[in-house]
């Protein structure tokens, strides 16, 4: 009873967890945790490209535009990732090889440099993105794609 007395304004909660769905370059769940209210550790699964993948990026964030609003946020960060993928080809300096279908792994870094709105009221957000990423795999060597845009939509709890 005196708590309630004494407390006369309570703030909206901290989440310290999400998760939703991303696209892009393929299909993703994804999960992030909160360790600090500016960095968190991000873990994605999902289909891309004719294979299967698995993401881990360590994401750090800013208030843009504090003045007039906190919910808006520049997401940067960076990971690796590794799978597998199910193709018939290559390519090498802008010439395509082609060979039987295999299944190859894949292994990589990964960076991430976007924008993040989360409304105060409401437990969603929704994040754009690029994820650049370089890649090594067995049937063509390395893989850089230095432009791979992103859209998520996640739920806070």
């Amino acid at each position: 009873m005196v708590f309630l007395l004494i407390v006369t304004q309570a703030s909206g909660q901290y989440y310290t967890r999400d998760a939703g769905v991303r696209a892009g370059e393929g299909f993703f769940l994804t999960y992030r945790q909160f360790f600090h209210e500016n960095m968190a550790v991000e873990g994605m699964v999902g289909f891309s490209k004719n294979g299967f993948r698995l993401i881990g990026l360590r994401e750090y964030f800013s208030t843009l535009a504090s003045a007039r609003s906190d919910n808006l946020k520049l997401l940067y960060g960076y990971g690796i990732h590794a799978g597998v993928t199910y193709t018939n080809k290559y390519k090498f300096l802008n010439k395509v090889y082609y060979h039987d279908w295999m299944w190859t792994p894949q292994f990589g870094i990964d960076g991430a440099f976007g924008l993040e709105y989360s409304a105060s009221e409401f437990p969603f957000l929704i994040s754009a993105a690029i994820q650049p990423y370089f890649e090594f795999s067995l049937n063509r060597y390395f893989c850089l794609k230095p432009l791979n845009f992103i859209i998520a939509v996640k739920y806070r709890f």
